[in-house]
């Protein structure tokens, strides 16, 4: 029996996974709370076809099971649709002479055993960055509006939930991982077919997986499905994907304690393997977290980075909270390029930034504010040595932060 609401979500999953009947859920399981951990971890839909292997006796209460039906139905009428409408509009793309790239759950969905198992907030796709004003045009013809644009990628939005991002950078610019992904078109391949659309390699696509995981742990937390990720794809291609050379790849990357923390606990999760102190800690952090990780330890990540124990902690603190209203250039002119090379216009993007976060974030800016003030040093002392044995102590996949 599974006692923690949490861990019958993963037990769920693994049953549809694994083509099992899940084990029972302990005597007294709140099911309002299995339904919201599934809800927040973006994987409900997939639950729900764990649920149609539970014995009658064992089913969870009509209206909570009838929730889960709902997001299992709403998964898969949104798949429908951005498979319809990804698949045009890489039509058009190729057409056009706009090469491209499809992302993350775009690609990996067909690993699974069915594509609305692998629900995805947004579908996002790699294009030049000289060719982002050429699809924004496309997208905005065919009724999406764009909802921010600058940075790492530009973001557009069609009802009733169709969410593309278009990327510039397959990372953002921060996270180097020794450069392995910085010409990533030249090792990826011409889809057959097409003129311009590409895909990238079995080993790429897996490395991408990890880095952008990485991304999300290291600043704060990733969720259930990453991890889920990684063993569906690791199964999927355990036989075809030269993984020497991704072993070769995350060494590069200076991933490979980590990346094999990872497997650990996805093999812990959804293999039924012994855990121990590293999987254990890793297994709740990220259950403690929704699909990208929460506020609190976003700021405590972040202050990770930073932090030194010699040094007076509040005089840190302000400085960071300093750096967070006021980023410097790196930051500012992904978001604003027109700064770029002209520090003098850093007050008005400043000023910018700060009316667009209170306009349309305002209770998540305070939050953020009020997360930096609250933080204290025994939790960034410990959060650090948390992300040391996770595998990161190094931290060589981003540029140092300075204050």
């Amino acid at each position: 029996m599974i006692r923690d609401e949490k861990y019958y979500v993963v037990e769920l999953l693994a049953a549809v996974l694994k083509n099992r009947q899940p084990r029972p859920p302990a005597p007294g399981c709140d099911w309002d709370v299995v339904y919201r951990e599934a809800r927040r971890h973006s994987v409900a839909g997939m639950a729900d076809y764990g649920l149609e292997k539970l014995a009658e006796e064992e089913q969870p209460p009509q209206l909570v099971r009838q929730s889960f039906r709902q997001a299992r139905l709403t998964g898969i009428a949104k798949e429908a649709t951005q498979h319809v409408t990804v698949t045009e509009l890489l039509k058009t793309l190729d057409e056009q002479g706009i090469r491209a790239l499809p992302l993350k759950g775009f690609v990996l969905k067909y690993a699974y055993p069915r594509p609305d198992m692998r629900l995805m907030a947004d579908v996002d796709i790699l294009v030049d960055d000289a060719n982002t004003k050429a699809v924004g045009k496309i997208l905005t013809s065919s009724g999406f509006s764009c909802e921010h644009e600058g940075g790492n990628h530009d973001v557009y939005y069609r009802k009733p939930y169709m969410n593309l991002e278009i990327h510039r950078n397959i990372l953002p610019e921060k996270y180097t991982f020794g450069g392995y992904f910085d010409h990533v078109f030249n090792r990826a391949v011409l889809k057959e077919g097409t003129q311009c659309i590409y895909a990238m390699t079995l080993e790429d696509f897996y490395l991408y997986m990890v880095a952008h995981l990485t991304k999300h742990y290291a600043q704060g937390g990733t969720g259930i499905r990453s991890i889920m990720d990684l063993w569906v794809y690791r199964r999927y291609y355990r036989d075809t994907a030269d993984w020497q050379a991704i072993d070769r790849g995350l060494e590069v990357m200076g991933l490979k304690t980590f990346g094999e923390n990872l497997v650990r606990l996805a093999e812990v999760w959804f293999d039924s393997q012994p855990g121990d102190e590293v999987t254990d800690a890793m297994g709740r952090f990220i259950l403690g977290n929704g699909t990208y990780g929460t506020t609190q330890n976003m700021e405590l990540s972040a202050f990770t980075k930073v932090y030194d124990p010699h040094a007076d902690f509040q005089t840190v603190q302000r400085r960071y909270l300093w750096r967070t209203l006021f980023p410097g250039m790196d930051h500012m002119r992904q978001v604003f390029p027109w700064v770029k090379g002209r520090p003098v216009l850093l007050p008005a993007a400043w000023v910018i930034r700060g009316v667009r976060a209170m306009l349309k974030r305002p209770k998540n800016t305070l939050h953020r504010v009020q997360a930096v003030r609250s933080t204290t040093e025994d939790e960034v002392a410990k959060a650090k040595m948390f992300y040391a044995q996770s595998g990161l102590q190094e931290l060589n996949h981003e540029k140092k932060s300075h204050l």
